[in-house]
């Protein structure tokens, strides 16, 4: 008997941020170690903007007769990482966002619908349970009033001024990383943020975004008390990020209780001052860096809750009746990059479209993920907003097409390197896939595993000729996705193909409003990144959480960083 719950796509007005804001744009639950880019917060494709008379909480925990009881009702979570720092404008590890994410609040949250048990985000973004209202002008400014009733962790009132101070402090902060992300809402001074009165702040951007709503539904701007920070400052820290690297007076649903790091164990209790519904008596997070370990502990009920299980699991754990797996299709991608600087056989554009129709892309799902990923397509994949795969003529197996392609390039049989990480054990085994069917096109593929540090080290040196990358955007926007992995000056475009032509096309896009320009753009960008095959698109992985059988409440978002309020047991 399967338990297995298949979450497929919803009929969404349109997917939007792209998960990666930088820091958290890129976040990643890989298979054993967080391997993927960093990035943050993520852009989005559309925004809906929320109406003046929004409801002022649109984030239901899911209904319980009685309080939890805290002697029985605690969830025990198991992440892939470590938790490293709780400073929310600090990069961090994949565990460390999900911690933060219950300490800090967003203003925005997004609505969502019941679908197989889980409750799944929509494209439509609401006022979160910070928020009395939020309404935006036609300029683009955006009006927030605070709940009256919303309280930190220590007892003391969330005001519109320490919410201008954390937006503030993102952006003029030396440390902070959110500058990366804040052009993407077309803000770029500290003097776009004004308090209003005690409950009531705008957000001023030089000119209405697409992205805006989405970004602010994003952990990475969770208000923080403007007098602890400045009562922790110092000269050479002044905006305490020391001391917000280990503490935490939080604005979200959780206090933070305890935090053993040498067992890498965090205790998470219910924030009395949080407006919202916890629907447990609190969170214990457990770093388990062994997915195989993870998997194991659920099945013996040490773990309630198991994130970052890799595919090859997922069928064991389904066939459990103590266990309920949840899948739902996600932006989350997987390619191979195709540097032509590390091998002159690649700089011709007919061997890369070759290669590319070679590549046995279903046997990989299939295979490799089990079923658990859908067709990528493009850096544009096939669940993000935009997509027309068909009609932008994306790759499919044909080996009699790659031979004709390679006849045609005039280029003789050549060995090239493909590099594979040694903590990625599905992207070696889709090398071998690669390998037999290049081999069949004239293509020796020499696969090569190298350790994680000397990996990452050559891939930012662009010294690998074919390499794996993952790569996941927070809010599923397809030009924030394109604008860090293929504008021709981007640090993360590993593969170093340039296009100027697209980087006109992101540039417009990120900006436009107008849903149907929008897709037209996402259609020639996807035609141009075909046209250059400079990465072969392999899948785009499923979102993939396990639980005990009992639990429910299972929560996705833009971000897919996992949410505790709503885990229920019973």
């Amino acid at each position: 008997m399967t338990r297995r719950k298949p979450l497929r796509p919803l009929l969404m007005v349109s997917l939007f941020l792209a998960l990666a804001l930088v820091a958290a744009a890129c976040g990643s639950d890989a298979e054993t170690a967080d391997t993927t880019t960093p990035t943050e917060p993520p852009a989005a494709p559309t925004t809906v903007s929320a109406e003046p008379d929004a409801a002022p909480t649109t984030t239901e925990a899911p209904s319980t007769t009685e309080a939890p009881d805290p002697t029985t009702d605690q969830i025990v979570v198991s992440l892939s990482t470590d938790i490293n720092i709780l400073e929310q404008h600090l990069f961090r590890s994949t565990g460390s966002y999900a911690v933060t994410r219950a300490l800090y609040q967003p203003f925005l949250d997004q609505v969502y619908v019941d679908q197989d048990g889980a409750r799944i985000g929509t494209s439509e973004v609401v006022p979160s349970p910070l928020l009395d209202s939020y309404d935006v002008a036609d300029d683009g400014t955006a009006t927030f009033t605070l709940n009256p009733d919303a309280k930190f962790a220590s007892g003391d009132p969330i005001t519109a001024a320490d919410a201008v101070y954390m937006l503030k402090r993102s952006i003029e902060a030396p440390a902070s990383y959110i500058p990366l992300l804040l052009p993407f809402i077309a803000i770029d001074s500290p003097d776009a943020f004004t308090v209003v009165d005690d409950l009531v702040f705008t957000i001023s951007p030089n000119q209405p975004t697409a992205l805006f709503d989405r970004f602010m539904t994003f952990q990475v701007f969770g208000p923080i008390q403007e007098s602890l920070a400045n009562a922790q400052a110092t000269d050479e820290d002044p905006f305490a990020f020391d001391y917000f690297t280990t503490n935490a007076n939080a604005s979200g649903p959780y206090t933070l209780t305890s935090w053993d790091q040498a067992r890498g164990e965090v205790v998470l209790a219910p924030n009395p001052g949080w407006p919202g519904q916890v629907a447990n008596a609190g969170i214990i997070v457990r770093n388990v860096p062994d997915a195989s370990q993870r998997a194991q502990l659920l099945q013996n009920g040490d773990l309630d809750v198991a994130v970052g299980l890799p595919p090859r699991l997922v069928s064991e754990l389904a066939d459990d009746p103590n266990i309920n797996v949840y899948t739902a299709p996600s932006t989350r991608l997987i390619y191979i990059g195709m540097n032509a600087a590390a091998e002159p056989n690649l700089d011709n554009k007919l061997v890369r479209q070759a290669i590319s129709y070679a590549v046995p892309y279903q046997a990989l799902i299939d295979n490799v993920m089990f079923g658990n990923a859908s067709t990528a397509g493009t850096l544009i994949t096939s669940n993000m907003e935009t997509y027309q795969g068909e009609a932008a003529g994306i790759y499919t197996t044909d080996l009699a097409k790659a031979q004709e392609l390679m006849d045609e390039s005039g280029v003789a049989p050549f060995e090239v390197e493909l590099a594979v990480q040694n903590s990625r054990s599905q992207d070696q085994e889709a090398a071998v896939f690669i390998q037999d069917a290049l081999r069949e096109i004239g293509v020796t593929v020499n696969i090569n595993v190298l350790p994680d540090g000397e990996y990452s080290e050559k891939l930012n040196g662009r010294e690998l000729p074919m390499f794996f990358h993952e790569w996941f955007s927070w809010g599923d926007d397809p030009f924030y996705q394109m604008t860090f992995l293929a504008k021709c000056d981007a640090f993360t475009n590993f593969a170093g193909g340039c296009n100027e032509r697209l980087d006109e096309i992101i540039a417009d896009g990120t900006f436009e409003t107008d849903q149907q320009r929008r897709n037209e753009l996402g259609l020639e960008a996807q035609q141009l990144m075909i046209e250059d095959a400079d990465r072969i698109y392999l899948w785009s992985a499923d979102w993939i959480l396990a639980t005990q059988a009992n639990i429910t409440g299972v929560t996705k978002d833009f971000t897919e960083v996992p949410r505790f309020e709503n885990l229920s047991k019973g």
